[in-house]
């Protein structure tokens, strides 16, 4: 019996994107990413010193490669595997698919969605910040399918996420004390966005006179949400994912004594405290579906 939680942190992202030249100008002078290594067809970008937390590959389609997870230890590790092994899910690699990554396995759920966990990843020096808004982390994933409650399954029954708060189908799950590591709702199968998390609210408008500036406009925010508690402005980026930057998420440090909130979609507070604006029309939209299976290749 394993006495802390398999998965302990959101690791990174692999993104298939069309226009290679615009990701890599977009995380460069929008996400503040430093780009620590390069091939012909791929690139990889980290916040910090891990080698990686966001990955872009040219394809002919926009879509989700895999997710990564990571896991505290080896023996963490070992168990995530045999937990998804029991559970029939199809192991589609048995080592790390992305370079930086030292250990580890890769399966697809039943949605389509391919994940890396992993327990260890080389680390680098970070680049120079001079002049870029650069975030601490990656922070969270919302994924919108057609069953919620089955991802939700899987996330709690293999990898000991926990409910910090629901919305009818929909559910937040941290594994960690942040509020949520992963958001579930429903949708028609995608990875709705990736959230970058900063010092202050301070960064976040700042991202936004960014945006601005550069001739754009934000999806969404400022904003601080209900569920969760988090400030966030959303952007899109040209893959088509939306990219979320926050700060002041809720910390739930007392798993056993944390009663998850069960919020409706009625009014606006779920969403924003700030209201009373509700999603953007199409927001819930956005996103990227999952790369088709075949197309899942060591990187």
């Amino acid at each position: 019996m394993m006495n802390v939680p398999v998965i302990s942190e959101i690791g990174h992202v692999a993104l298939r994107v069309r226009d290679l030249a615009a990701a890599e100008e977009f995380a460069t002078n929008v996400l503040g990413l430093h780009l620590t290594e390069r091939t012909a067809d791929a690139l990889w970008f980290t916040h910090g010193t891990p080698h990686h937390s966001l990955q872009y590959i040219a394809a002919e389609e926009d879509s989700l490669d895999h997710a990564g997870l990571l896991t505290p230890d080896a023996e963490s590790l070992a168990e995530a595997r045999k937990r998804v092994e029991s559970a029939g899910l199809r192991i589609i690699g048995d080592g790390p698919v992305s370079r930086g990554v030292e250990d580890g396995f890769v399966f697809e759920d039943e949605d389509g969605f391919v994940f890396e966990i992993y327990s260890r990843m080389t680390r680098t020096e970070p680049g120079s910040a001079a002049g870029v808004l650069r975030p601490r982390r990656l922070g969270h994933f919302n994924f919108f399918v057609p069953e919620p409650r089955r991802m939700e399954r899987m996330l709690t029954g293999l990898f000991d996420f926990r409910v910090s708060d629901r919305i009818e189908e929909g559910v937040f799950l941290r594994c960690n004390v942040d509020h949520h590591g992963i958001g579930v709702f429903p949708g028609r199968g995608r990875i709705h966005h990736c959230a970058w998390e900063y010092p202050t609210m301070i960064e976040v408008a700042a991202i936004a006179d960014l945006i601005d500036a550069r001739g754009e406009s934000v999806l969404w925010g400022p904003l601080r949400h209900g569920m969760g508690r988090n400030i966030a402005t959303y952007v899109q980026e040209p893959s088509g994912l939306v990219q979320e930057f926050y700060c002041d998420m809720e910390r739930i440090y007392d798993d056993a004594g944390h009663t998850p909130g069960e919020w409706t979609y009625d009014g606006h507070k779920w969403v924003t405290l700030w209201g009373p604006h509700l999603t953007p029309e199409g927001f819930a939209e956005l996103g990227l579906p999952p790369g088709t299976r075949d197309r899942t290749e060591r990187a």
